[in-house]
């Protein structure tokens, strides 16, 4: 099976080279046909809808058992469960700016795909980071730049698909926010789609022959992402010449005509609208044609045939190699990491890197966990991992010279409580005072009354997780019915200052600390589909070390409460940390934070503030003014709010997830092992007002609740990202492509192959790359468009090429970014074609989008008019790039 399916895709890869669209194959075309011909109305129809757990339907009569698709981006997801490694998430993958890494992870993951049994890949995502709010931009490879994701996806695909998994480009189209997703209706305009929005996916098609398309949720300018007839048949399928399946995310059909004719060729996961009853009335009455039924079945079957599942399923096995993996996820890890500041200390050399011998302290509970992932279809708990504290103390000279600070630690595991008691030290009366009633409103007397180690209660698995004990819990519990329960306890703050207290719960609740409310949550989810529990954390003025105080915390749960799944929580959290240091905090050489969100804050079905989570940024500002050394470390699909903050630490650093072994990378950029290579692939906010978004997305909460809005303009149009702020003239807090290194880089010597473009032909951009410093390590050099006086308006400038380089120190090398026609063009709606004008265009080069010191003029002598079916949004030596040798496989 491998061998026929790699020389299929190997002649798939150079039809794409040649600028044609992929042909499937006569024997393909052949094998389809005869099926086709043979089938009856209503196994066509059933043949477009999946209600069994397929993907691509069975049709058992002609050999065909049916396929199997798992997400997702970190990590083969099976039966909540990660199958193989747990990867980086998407934005790390990014910021590594390697069409090698892309590879690395299509390759890797695919293997797992296959080894776990399953055919198809539900990856990679390149929508864009439109919006710091988005919940799924730890999902999607394009950070805020088309070009960097039509480079990095058609790699990945290819990765993906020479182990004989297809891959499926998701989500079609314009879903950068989860905000109101089921409803929402994104108003943008033709040309900011045609530039921004849709190369990414343009480039899988024409550079991968991507096996499958993914359609969205959200509407686009007034019609569902699977209805979208000019998104799919017009553009995908007829401009793009796709041949491969159109795939509607789950459930999002709402009509069946509607779907059925925009081109979505299956209705999944549970089949509800393309039935025979609601498609043979349009097909009897004329409104669809036959061969739109046809069509469907086609490439469904091609999906079949052309990868050889017809007799030839993936079966479940050993996962004999996780190597493959683990090596992937640390190279994307090491290369994805972004250096954001280091600072000189008082001895007047850079915090970074540390000493080995660097006595060190760890706040955060980010560093003493499992590596984490985002709620929902990403949620990948990897099985094996290296944490940032374990990480640290391995590489350290002394693994008793880091010390974590469990005081300042908000885990609901370790949070020391005293059961209240009078006459008696409260320290002899370990535990939480727990009151179960069985109703909502705390009426009567208690069901159950008893003594609990601590409240981290999980009412599926019928247990109470802390450190004095895994506790299986039994007597009342909320199993069949609603009921309401009561937790009092005392604690005793170590050190004097604001604490912070959170609870987590999947229904509403309520927390007083001496009696003065701290945290509240009416229970309601953000999201109506995917429902995650609620989080919630309040800060309390000034505690005493030493004193008593009482804490209360009131639960109440319905009958009706959410299974959770995919890192949700059935049940309720509560745990408590101070935000000030210890006083000794200032004998350390360093402090590191980890800081950011997870599965509890960000993920699938609701968007997110700005602001780190659980008052971290109080805690990085009295740890910074106790110790100037501090280092932040954040994790996310994005970047926080870094402003109250972000010009007082010694260093800081972008950890995105960064997988199961994100504790070894991180350790081995922080002691200096690996110099950091990592570079942003978004631009970084000053604040949130600045975004380019922000006048049509100020606020998540618009979009939830009773009254949440349906709509959502783009009304920054092409200016999203670096170009936004190029044209408001405004300095972000960091730019994108910004990225520091150990290491010092200079740019010398720009030269194109010719400085006339002529049609049809490609410039090479060549220049000189020097390590000027005295540590080895990689450059990312960036290459920029000006275009001079145009037709149209036009962004200052934008990123149409780059090139990773590794130096030694003092050495130089000289490389070449190559640029054509396209990379010049922009899209004219009324004559539906990429045209350049004739004139200047400036061709800029640098480190990054805010420094570019090298350019040069190229001219075109004829305004060039690009059909939207033969331009590519590579030039041809990318287009080469991105392929993947059969012999790359395993």
């Amino acid at each position: 099976m491998m061998l026929s399916l790699l020389a299929f895709g190997i002649v798939q890869a150079n039809a794409a080279l040649a600028g044609v669209t992929p042909a499937t194959g006569n024997a393909v075309e052949a094998r389809v046909s005869s099926i086709l011909d043979n089938m009856s109305q209503s196994e066509k129809i059933n043949f477009t809808r999946v209600n069994d757990g397929h993907m691509i339907p069975p049709l058992l009569k002609w050999g065909i058992k049916g396929t199997v698709a798992y997400d997702s981006s970190m990590g083969v997801h099976v039966n909540n469960a990660t199958f193989g490694a747990q990867y980086p998430s998407q934005p790390a993958l990014a910021a590594t700016w390697s069409i090698n890494r892309a590879k690395e992870f299509g390759l890797a993951i695919a293997y797992e795909t296959r080894i776990s049994g399953g055919q198809q890949m539900l990856s990679p995502g390149v929508n864009l980071y439109r919006t710091p709010y988005g919940g799924r931009s730890a999902e999607y490879l394009s950070g805020e730049d088309p070009f960097l994701g039509a480079v990095l996806a058609p790699a990945v695909v290819n990765g993906i698909q020479a182990q004989g998994i297809q891959a499926s480009g998701k989500h079609y189209l314009a879903n950068e926010q989860e905000a109101n997703r089921q409803a929402l209706n994104v108003v943008v305009d033709e040309r900011t789609l045609r530039e921004l929005y849709l190369p990414g996916f343009e480039s899988m098609v024409k550079n991968a022959n991507v096996a499958s398309i993914m359609c969205g949720f959200n509407k686009i300018n007034g019609d569902y992402a699977c209805e979208n007839h000019h998104l799919i048949t017009e553009i995908l399928k007829g401009e793009w010449g796709y041949q491969g399946t159109v795939i509607s995310d789950f459930n999002a059909i709402h009509n069946a005509f509607k779907g059925a004719w925009a081109g979505t060729d299956i209705d999944m996961p549970s089949g509800l609208q393309f039935t025979e009853a609601n498609l043979l009335p349009y097909i009897w009455s004329g409104q669809l044609t036959q061969n739109v039924i046809d069509d469907k079945v086609k490439r469904n079957l091609r999906a079949i045939v052309s990868y050889d599942l017809q007799e030839h399923l993936n079966t479940a096995q050993t996962l004999d190699h996780p190597e493959h993996g683990m090596r992937a996820a640390l190279n994307t890890a090491r290369e994805g990491i972004v250096l954001l500041r280091n600072e000189n200390t008082t001895a007047g050399k850079p915090l970074l890197p540390l000493d080995k011998s660097a006595r060190i302290a760890i706040i955060g509970d980010w560093a003493s966990e499992a590596p984490a992932s985002p709620f929902g279809t990403a949620n990948s708990p990897p099985g094996s991992y290296m944490t940032e504290l374990s990480g640290l103390q391995q590489l350290a000279s002394s693994s008793s010279n880091v010390t974590f600070l469990p005081e300042m630690s908000l885990n609901p595991k370790t949070s020391i409580w005293y059961q209240p008691s009078k006459g008696s030290d409260a320290a002899s009366n370990s535990g939480v005072k727990a009151e179960y009633y069985a109703n909502t409103s705390f009426s009567g007397s208690p069901a159950v009354t008893r003594v609990e180690p601590g409240v981290n209660l999980n009412w599926i698995t019928n247990t109470n997780e802390t450190d004095a004990g895994n506790t299986t819990v039994s007597g009342f519990y909320p199993a069949p019915g609603a009921f309401s329960a009561r937790f009092t306890a005392t604690i005793k703050p170590t050190v004097s200052g604001a604490h912070v207290f959170k609870v987590r719960a999947d229904g509403p609740y309520t927390l007083w600390v001496n009696d003065q409310l701290v945290v509240q949550s009416d229970g309601v989810p953000y999201s109506p589909d995917v429902v995650n529990a609620m989080t919630t954390s309040g800060k309390t003025q000034a505690l005493v070390a030493g004193k008593p105080y009482t804490v209360k915390l009131e639960y109440r749960r319905s009958a009706s409460n959410f299974t959770p799944a995919l890192g949700g929580l059935a049940g309720v959290q509560m745990s408590w940390a101070s935000l000030r240091p210890p006083k000794d905090l200032a004998k350390y050489d360093a402090v590191v934070i980890a800081t950011g969100s997870n599965y509890e804050h960000e993920g699938e079905g609701s968007d997110h503030g700005l602001e780190l989570p659980d008052q971290q940024a109080d805690l990085i500002s009295f740890a910074t003014k106790a110790n100037p050394n501090t280092i932040v470390v954040m994790h996310g699909g994005g970047v926080p709010d870094m402003q109250p903050w972000a010009n007082k630490v010694g260093a800081s650093l972008q950890a995105w997830f960064p997988g199961q072994q994100g504790g070894q990378a991180l350790a081995e950029i922080l002691f200096g092992k690996v110099n950091p290579s990592g570079k942003l692939p978004i631009t970084v906010d000053k604040k949130i007002e600045d975004n380019p978004s922000y006048a049509s997305y100020p606020d998540p909460a618009i979009y939830r609740g009773d009254s949440a809005s349906t709509e959502m303009t783009y009304s920054e149009g092409l200016y999203m990202g670096y170009r936004g702020y190029d044209k408001k003239h405004a300095k972000p807090l960091y730019p994108f492509g910004f990225g520091l290194s150990y290491t010092t880089f200079d740019y010398s010597d720009l030269k194109l192959s010719t400085n006339v473009l002529v049609p049809g032909s490609t410039v090479n951009v060549s220049f000189t790359v020097t390590n000027t410093g005295a540590k080895a390590g990689f450059e990312v050099a960036q290459l920029y468009v000006h275009p001079g006086a145009s037709a149209v308006d036009r962004p200052e400038k934008e990123l149409k090429g780059f090139t990773k380089v590794y130096l030694k120190p003092g050495q130089s090398k000289t490389v070449s970014i190559p640029i054509d026609s396209r990379s010049l063009a922009y899209y004219v709606e009324k004559t539906d074609s990429w045209d350049v004008d004739a004139g200047k265009f400036k061709i800029l080069v640098g480190p990054d989008s805010a420094n570019l010191p090298l350019d040069r003029t190229l001219i075109t002598l004829f305004d060039e008019h690009l059909t939207t079916a033969d331009s590519n949004p590579l030039p041809v030596p990318l287009r080469k790039a991105v392929q993947v040798n059969a012999t790359q496989a395993y």
